[in-house]
């Protein structure tokens, strides 16, 4: 919408070129044509040249919604953006599924073979994200990467489940293949989220990723700055149940069952099973 200005002073000088012509053809004003021409071309492109510096200053609104919605990728590239996320990503049925494993991938920095797309997903910055084969993601969940952040990493035959929001903060947020991962479920990183392969992971399940400062009593947590304990590790085969949070900077090993509605704020060794709040270690699997 915000390139319609241009493409309408383009317009815009076509017409005036062509009226000025047809209602001053007269020998005796020919002199005066091209000194009105010249001023008209002049004024307008100097309206061009406003639109042009407006669109690519990234304090304006414009600039903001850019930054957030594509990064620093061209006008072209967020024109294409624009009309997958408006006409595509919301298109319900077969046909919808269809579009979007042709369209999708135009502005993905990856999207595997046979890679299915549920409606009404949001996805930013879609060039940092890569899908590999097989990968099913259902409807309504958010791929959002954040503008200074890396990549988001969903490997073959991964399942995410309606709703699910991945949050991609900071470093890269990575998904094993062979994991799927329940419906309202929130993943979110800092300083970098991996969860290995072939995972069972249940709904509602969250990954803090970060969390605020609560130090200043007189600030809203909300307003202090963003605190992070490291990177989160999950190994292969853990199995989460439903209702499960995971604190940052926490590693948990391979074979782990986490029971439901645990609290997660330590490292798990392999083979354990935990539960609690705090989760602590019941049984060894071994």
């Amino acid at each position: 919408m915000i390139c319609w200005p241009l493409f309408i002073t383009g317009i815009d000088l076509f017409i005036l070129d062509q009226a000025i012509e047809n209602a001053y053809s007269s020998d005796h004003i020919a002199i005066n044509i091209s000194q009105i021409k010249t001023m008209i071309f002049t004024k307008l492109h100097m309206i061009a040249g406003q639109y042009k510096l407006r669109l690519s200053d990234p304090a304006s609104p414009f600039g903001r919604y850019r930054t957030i919605a594509v990064g620093q990728q061209g006008l072209g590239y967020l024109f294409a953006y624009e009309l997958i996320n408006t006409f595509v990503l919301p298109l319900p049925g077969r046909l919808g599924i269809w579009l979007r494993s042709q369209l999708v991938p135009l502005i993905c920095g990856k999207m595997g073979k046979s890679v299915r797309l549920g409606t009404d997903c949001t996805v930013r910055n879609p060039h940092k994200i890569r899908i590999e084969d097989h990968a099913v993601i259902e409807d309504g969940v958010t791929l959002d990467v954040k503008p200074a952040a890396q990549n988001l990493l969903i490997g073959r035959n991964v399942l995410i489940g309606r709703r699910t929001i991945l949050n991609c903060a900071g470093d890269s947020l990575a998904i094993g293949s062979g994991t799927h991962i329940g419906p309202f479920c929130r993943l979110g990183t800092k300083k970098g989220l991996t969860i290995g392969k072939n995972c069972r992971i249940g709904e509602l399940v969250c990954f803090t990723g970060a969390a605020h400062a609560y130090t200043d009593r007189d600030r809203p947590i909300v307003e202090q700055e963003v605190t992070c304990n490291g990177p989160t590790r999950l190994g292969d085969f853990v199995v989460i149940g439903d209702r499960v949070t995971i604190l940052d900077g926490i590693t948990i090993g391979n074979n782990v069952q986490i029971s439901p509605d645990s609290l997660v704020t330590r490292n798990i060794p392999d083979n354990a099973l935990v539960a609690g709040v705090p989760a602590g270690i019941l049984e060894n699997l071994n």
